[in-house]
């Protein structure tokens, strides 16, 4: 939890909160015409899922995040600025931002526009195969063993990550990736002290999900390599899924439950369905989560370094992506970073 020791005018605060959700207000119709013409080219009706994704957040992660804050806060209060009452200080600075309805009030409002974005996205995403049908997955493949030496890169890993407890670990790590960003998102959204950083955060992911997720995912239309073989394109990825499978039987590997699911959603269209490989939006946006780290904390950018390094490897070694899909996500995070800070410097900051 933010310390509530600084807090800049309200009015100051009102301007930055119209002025970012009128460029969010501004990227969500973008993505929701974007969408649209997905969905009118592919046939397919606009499956507006914004309802679901309001209640998760309030019903399940919002909660949780709060929870998080609060101990989090607690402990930096009591071991290291540790004030006469750390208690009563917790209780004061918990009180503050409840009662600041300003503050409150362009948050959640953040927070809808978040939300309608990813439905926009979610449906965009799920019709990329009925518009553009998978036929680069050969092309990645063999463009992966030439740069690595004739070597798939998966093969690569396995000394270090073939055993059944490393690929656990490696999952974990990739499926603890949806809470990262939701956290930092509910984090930026509500953000006062460093809000041109908040917003250039919020720009970015919403930018890189929109231009990688949906138009470069559109352009070079692939399943990845866990999918290599119920597509058509050959047994070349079963050793992968067979190991996949080997591990599962000693530790923990969801990822394969997720995989089963997703390619039950796309051949039974009844199900959570939105197959695509290329470009790894799970690498992209970790970057981006990453260079929002280093804005606030250098110590808490190298861990999100190590998450992210953690993520390419997991995305390769669970069978989602090709290396080649990191390889491009990693410079589209840094130009929708780039391009984020271009935006931010339409907001009028009084710092």
């Amino acid at each position: 939890m933010p310390d509530a020791s600084y807090l800049p005018p309200r009015s100051q605060t009102v301007t930055q909160g119209l002025q970012r959700n009128t460029i969010l207000l501004g990227l969500v119709a973008c993505q929701l015409a974007l969408a649209s013409a997905i969905s009118a080219i592919a046939g397919a009706p606009f499956d507006d899922s914004t309802v679901t994704t309001l209640l998760l957040l309030a019903t399940t992660l919002v909660p949780l995040f709060m929870v998080v804050l609060m101990v989090a806060h607690f402990l930096h209060l009591a071991l290291l600025r540790r004030p006469g009452r750390p208690l009563q200080s917790w209780l004061r600075d918990i009180r503050i931002v409840a009662l600041d309805p300003r503050r409150l009030g362009a948050g959640l409002l953040s927070l809808l526009l978040v939300a309608i974005f990813t439905s926009a996205f979610a449906d965009a995403k799920s019709n990329i195969a009925l518009i553009q049908p998978f036929a680069w997955d050969p092309w990645l493949a063999t463009l992966d063993r030439w740069l690595h030496f004739g070597h798939d890169p998966w093969v690569w890993l396995q000394p270090l990550f073939g055993s059944p407890l490393a690929t656990t670990i490696l999952n974990a790590n990739y499926h603890f990736w949806l809470f990262m960003m939701h956290f930092m998102i509910f984090m930026a959204c509500f953000d006062r002290h460093e809000r041109a950083q908040s917003a250039r955060f919020i720009f970015a992911l919403l930018l890189g999900f929109a231009l990688g997720g949906n138009v470069l995912a559109l352009v070079l239309s692939s399943a990845g390599p866990v999918y290599f073989q119920a597509f058509g394109f050959g047994p070349d990825f079963a050793p992968l899924v067979q190991g996949l499978r080997a591990s599962d039987q000693v530790s923990p590997v969801w990822a394969l439950d997720v995989q089963r699911t997703l390619l039950k959603g796309f051949n039974d269209e009844t199900t959570v369905s939105g197959i695509s490989a290329m470009p790894s939006m799970h690498v992209a946006s970790s970057v981006i989560m990453t260079l929002y780290a280093f804005s606030w904390r250098r110590w808490a950018g190298w861990l999100l370094v190590l998450f992210s390094v953690l993520i390419v490897l997991g995305s390769v070694h669970l069978g989602w992506h090709y290396a080649v899909d990191a390889y491009l996500a990693i410079p589209l995070a840094l130009a929708c970073w780039w391009l984020a800070g271009r935006l931010c410097r339409l907001l009028a900051d009084p710092a």
